[in-house]
């Protein structure tokens, strides 16, 4: 017996971590009934113990985990992680400095050698099924508006979050390069250079703060009023930050680098790094399709990775956007851990009342 309706998200996503960026729209759902007539065949379903959604660092790094406590994992990657455009992973003890493409591609092998299974593809559905067997009841998902279903056991969200930009043209095409968000991933890069904060609000006020211990050239750009409260302005003065209310007209590239900043009276004021006060929010909509509750940009869960939905757990940024690569993987790692236990117990359980 069914327990919940065929999940069909528009425009769902494998699981990549995107950054708004600059990046495509996501692969579109299956539109009718007739789209998912390979999944709603259950014994055609291919097994698993866990299916991942997201292939990025957490995903990859959970479904490690998983696979090293001999469960039979997939992993279903759209292929697109938030950090593919950035030159290099910091703050990650042995790996500093590796590029991101070059650090996944590692990760991937990793988990490969312990069965983990890699499917490229969009997540177009899911839901619960109960078949009356424990062994055969679980969760469904159908990839590919059916190309591929699996059977499942638990199902993890490492979906990741988007970061949309300020509206400024020219911002987009430096993403990742000369234009980042993160001061703890990209503040020791920009040490001495004359630095600006593109936005407004608490995410540029902690951006400048931040940035001080990198550059006494710092520079508030706000594209307009700065929405700050006058605290807030007293003190940025006091600290020898500028700031700037005047209209923008672009971010100059020269060869592919930063040149500056161009205003509308004309001025091209240069910089060597622009930090944008990105807004954050969930990259997929499949956990809020699935029933989880979301608040803000993160996935609600307990402090295991449980969301609200049975079967269903959430690691990586989409749990806790303010993670980073390293905090990711370590989310993902006690995420893994605490589901492997949860299942142990089931397993348990199910034995016993079976003698």
């Amino acid at each position: 017996m069914r327990t919940g309706a065929w999940l069909r998200p528009m425009n769902e996503t494998g699981g990549g971590n995107r950054s708004g960026a600059g990046t495509r729209g996501y692969a579109d759902g299956a539109d009718s009934a007739d789209d998912t007539d390979d999944a709603d065949d259950m014994d055609g379903a291919d097994r698993a113990d866990i299916v991942v959604v997201g292939g990025g660092v957490a995903g990859v790094q959970a479904a490690l985990v998983l696979g090293r406590a001999r469960r039979r994992v997939v992993v279903v990657d759209g292929g697109h992680p938030r950090n593919e455009r950035a030159r290099a992973v910091h703050n990650l003890a042995g790996h500093e400095g590796t590029a991101p493409a070059e650090l996944l591609e590692r990760a991937r092998s990793d988990a490969a050698r312990y069965g983990v299974r890699f499917v490229s593809g969009t997540v177009t559905g899911a839901r619960h099924e109960d078949a009356g067997d424990p062994a055969r009841s679980g969760l469904r998902i159908a990839v590919d508006r059916g190309r591929a279903v699996f059977a499942a056991g638990a199902l993890v969200l490492a979906t990741g979050i988007t970061e949309d930009l300020p509206d400024v043209p020219g911002l987009a095409a430096l993403w990742g390069h000369d234009v980042v968000s993160c001061p703890y991933c990209h503040g020791w890069e920009a040490a001495g250079l004359p630095v600006a904060v593109v936005g407004s609000g608490p995410r540029a006020w902690r951006q400048l703060l931040l940035l001080r211990r990198f550059t006494d050239d710092l520079t508030l750009i706000t594209d307009g009023p700065t929405g700050l409260e006058p605290a807030q302005s007293e003190r940025l003065a006091l600290l020898g930050i500028t700031v700037c209310e005047d209209r923008v007209t672009r971010v100059v590239a020269e060869d592919g680098r930063l040149a500056g900043v161009e205003f509308a009276d004309g001025r091209l004021v240069p910089y060597g790094a622009l930090f944008a006060a990105t807004a954050r929010r969930q990259a997929s909509p499949l956990p809020a399709l699935l029933g989880c509750a979301v608040s803000g940009a993160s996935v609600v869960t307990d402090t295991d990775g449980r969301t609200g939905v049975p079967g269903v757990w959430a690691a990586g940024t989409c749990a806790d956007p303010s993670l980073t690569v390293a905090g990711a993987m370590g989310h993902a790692t006690t995420t893994a851990i605490a589901l492997n236990n949860a299942l142990v117990d089931a397993e348990t359980e199910e034995w016993a009342a079976r003698t």
